[in-house]
C-alpha cells in the first residue's frame, strides 16, 4: 500500500486538528498555576508570557523575542523581557512552565484519558516530531531542543507531560509556518492583528492582548484600507479572501505535520485530545480563552 502523503488529508482534518491541539497546548497562558511558578523563579506581570515562551531559544535579547512573536507590540515586549535573563536562567523559566503545566494535567487530565489512550496519542505525537524538518521554524527547533530536559527526575515518566511538550512543537511549528506566510503576503504584525480583529468581530480583544498604542493601529488600518483589505464598513471581500488563502496554505504547510497519516488518522489523534480539552473547561482553565479566536502566533 503507498504510504499517503500530505497533500491526501483535507483541509478539514488538518483545521480540526489544529484546533485541538491548539487549546490542549495554549490552556498555560490563562493559569494561576502557571503565574505562580513564575513568580516563584522571579519572572512576573506579561514577563512570564513572553519568557516562558522564549525561554526554549536561550538567553536571547528582547529583541529577538519582539521578532519572535510577531503580531504583539515592541512597546510591550521590551520592557516584560528586559533583564529577564539576568534574573533567572531560562532553563529555570522552562522547568517553572513545566511544573505548571503538570500541575493541571496531573489534577485535571489525568482522569479524562484512560492510560491507553495516553501512550496511543503520545505515539502518534512522538512519531510526528521525530519525523519533522525545523528548517526555517525556529522556535519549534527550539520547543525540540529542550525535550532531554524532560528526563530530569522532577519530570521524567509523566506521560501527559512529555504528550503536551510534544503537542507544543507541533503548534509551534505551524506558528513558524503562519508568521512566514504573512510576511510574505506582507502583512506587518500590527496589520495582521487589525485583519484579526475586524474579521471576527470582537471590538477591542485581540488589540488589548497584542497592546498596539493607537498611532501604530491608525496607520495599519490607513495601510490597509490604501491595499484594499478594509473600507469604511470594516474588512472587505478582498482582505476576507486573501486573509483566508494565508490560512488555507498555512493548513498545506502544516500537513506535512501529519506525513505518512490519512484522515482517519489524524482524527483519531484529535479525538484521543478531546476529552482532555473537556476536561481542562470544565475546570475553568479556558474561562479567558475563546478558541474561536486566532491567538498566539496564528494571526
Amino acid at each position: 500500500m503507498t504510504e499517503p502523503s500530505p497533500t491526501d488529508l483535507s483541509p478539514k482534518a488538518v483545521a480540526r486538528v489544529h484546533g485541538i491541539t491548539t487549546m490542549f497546548h495554549g490552556f498555560v497562558y490563562f493559569s494561576q498555576e502557571a503565574t505562580e511558578e513564575y513568580a516563584a523563579v522571579g519572572v512576573e506581570g506579561a514577563g512570564g508570557y513572553f519568557a516562558s515562551r522564549a525561554a526554549p531559544l536561550g538567553p536571547v535579547s528582547p529583541e529577538v523575542v519582539v521578532a519572535t512573536f510577531y503580531n504583539f507590540s515592541p512597546d510591550l515586549v521590551r520592557p516584560a523581557m528586559e533583564g529577564v535573563w539576568d534574573r533567572v536562567s531560562p532553563d529555570d523559566v522552562q522547568r517553572a512552565r513545566w511544573r505548571a503545566v503538570m500541575r493541571i494535567l496531573d489534577a485535571t487530565v489525568a482522569d479524562a484519558m484512560t492510560d491507553a489512550e495516553v501512550v496511543e496519542a503520545l505515539g502518534v505525537a512522538e512519531a510526528c516530531v521525530s519525523a519533522l524538518s525545523h528548517a526555517g521554524r525556529p522556535l519549534a527547533a527550539a520547543n525540540a531542543s529542550v525535550l532531554p530536559l524532560l528526563e530530569e527526575s522532577e519530570f521524567a515518566g509523566n506521560r501527559l507531560l512529555r504528550l503536551w511538550q510534544l503537542v507544543t512543537i507541533l503548534r509551534e511549528w505551524r506558528g513558524d509556518a503562519h508568521i512566514g506566510l504573512l510576511i510574505a503576503e506582507p502583512l506587518d504584525g500590527c496589520e495582521c492583528t487589525v485583519v484579526s480583529e475586524m474579521l471576527f468581530h470582537r471590538p477591542g480583544i485581540i488589540r488589548s492582548t497584542r497592546a498596539w498604542p493607537e498611532p501604530d493601529w491608525s496607520l495599519a488600518v490607513e495601510r490597509l484600507t490604501a491595499r484594499g483589505w478594509l473600507d469604511a464598513d470594516g474588512i472587505t471581500e478582498q482582505g476576507r479572501s486573501r486573509r483566508s488563502e494565508i490560512e488555507r496554505r498555512t493548513n498545506e504547510l502544516d500537513a506535512a505535520a501529519w506525513k505518512g497519516m490519512d484522515d482517519q488518522a489524524v482524527h483519531r489523534f484529535a479525538d484521543l485530545l478531546k476529552p482532555a480539552n473537556e476536561a481542562l473547561r470544565a475546570g475553568g482553565h479556558f474561562a479567558a480563552f475563546d478558541p474561536d479566536l486566532p491567538w498566539k502566533g496564528d494571526s
